[in-house]
């Protein structure tokens, strides 16, 4: 069907503002970051009235106290925010409650769930198939987890070239507030207000992007600039030590060896394990964003399989972690993959929502043993204990279904179809 010059640029325009849809706002929601002891913190955004409700919090049946919220501006949004006393049990908010576990039963794991949109590359952050995060946050809601890990990579509105296609982002694109809101406060909601987080930095989070939101939204309370790495967190859950370490701006890249940046990094992976090593917890477990031993295949190039992060592997290999390290998760590389060997076992869960790294017929054969990379699919992991007490990862897809168990503490980690 042709219109003619004037009618393609009128099809253009209504196309747009067919595709262009108001974008629900957060107001009034509440959450809940767990960090070290004395570090935790509650925020509540645009709360109503731009006042600041009271917080009240529970170490026990008998033992409430009422917390006062400071209020804070980002952007156009008001944070209000408080720190929470070591041994908090749980949070109440309006009416609403948040409970603070002692030792999780159930957990769930992912990451890189924001809408990829960075010059040409186009993401369609409307199409629930193309990017289904909100659909992963309803079907992680149902799961009932007592404790949620993201392991990095909430932002990823930079820019967007296309006039057309870019027109339903043009108020949420960049790394302000309302980029913030858009591509992680509504769709994860439903999980903010119910359940505890542990917030890890993505290296999409860095001091060069989105870094002021992750500060102002994500992290303890007090960071007024942007560090090069972040003090370590230690969350202890009885006799689990999860230990938040940020590398989120280690390069992928081998760095100098020797040179004033590996040394630094050094000195910051040196504190943890000696941290590790004095803390009385027998089972830890590493949160992080860039693995330590990942594969992400060769984008550019013929059939390959690239170790991320090379770096990482030099400390671990100049001063291995603590026999008492159980487990590390990470993200960064978009599938699920396992590895174990003579080291802690090793989790990927970095398909929450981004566009998926795929490993197509000849890369999968040069994968090396003592690898399980899963086919890409978009979704979580769920962590729980089996009969014998052994953790086991059910990863699941963005509608909630099962598709792959892995056991974790045995031999191998097997992964398999439940």
């Amino acid at each position: 069907m042709n219109f003619g010059k004037a009618g393609s640029v009128l099809g253009i325009l209504v196309i747009a503002a067919c595709a262009h849809k108001p974008m629900d706002r957060v107001e009034g929601l509440t959450y809940v970051g767990l960090a070290d002891g004395n570090t935790s913190f509650v925020r509540t955004i645009a709360p109503q009235n731009g006042k600041c409700p009271e917080v009240k919090i529970s170490k026990g049946a008998a033992e409430e106290t009422t917390l006062q919220m400071t209020a804070n501006k980002f952007e156009s949004a008001t944070v209000c925010e408080a720190t929470l006393p070591e041994g908090t049990a749980s949070v109440s908010v309006a009416g609403k409650q948040i409970q603070i576990p002692k030792a999780p039963k159930r957990i769930v794991v992912f990451g890189d769930t924001g809408c990829r949109l960075k010059g040409d590359y186009f993401q369609e952050c409307n199409d629930p198939n193309q990017w289904p995060f909100k659909r992963i946050a309803k079907a992680i809601e149902l799961e009932k987890a007592d404790l949620i890990v993201h392991v990095g990579d909430y932002h990823y509105r930079e820019s967007c070239k296309d006039p057309v296609k870019c027109a339903p982002y043009k108020d949420t694109l960049g790394y302000g507030y309302r980029p913030w809101e858009a591509d992680f406060l509504h769709p994860a909601a439903p999980l903010l207000q119910t359940t505890p987080f542990l917030f890890v930095r993505g290296n999409h989070e860095d001091c060069q992007r989105a870094h002021e939101g992750f500060s102002r939204l994500l992290t303890p309370l007090g960071e007024n600039s942007c560090p090069k790495f972040q003090d370590t967190r230690y969350t202890n859950f009885g006799n689990i030590l999860v230990v938040n370490f940020d590398n989120a701006t280690l390069s992928d890249q081998g760095l100098d060896p020797k040179g004033t940046e590996m040394n630094q990094w050094r000195e910051h992976y040196r504190k943890m394990v000696a941290q590790i090593k004095s803390r009385p917890e027998s089972e830890v477990w590493i949160v992080l964003h860039r693995p330590i031993w990942g594969l992400s295949p060769n984008w550019n190039g013929p059939a390959a399989v690239l170790p991320v992060n090379l770096n990482m592997q030099l400390l671990v290999k100049e001063m291995p972690l603590p026999k008492k390290v159980k487990f590390v998760f990470a993200g960064h590389i978009h599938n699920t993959q396992v590895s174990s060997g003579k080291r802690p076992v090793h989790v990927v869960v970095g398909e929450g929502g981004t566009a998926l790294d795929y490993y197509d017929e000849a890369t999968r054969k040069l994968i090396p043993a003592g690898f399980t990379v899963l086919p890409s699919t978009h979704g979580y992991m769920v962590l729980e204990q089996n009969s014998d007490g052994k953790w086991v990862g059910v990863v699941k897809d963005d509608q909630g279904k099962a598709s792959f168990k892995c056991s974790l503490e045995q031999a191998n980690a097997p992964c398999a179809v439940p």
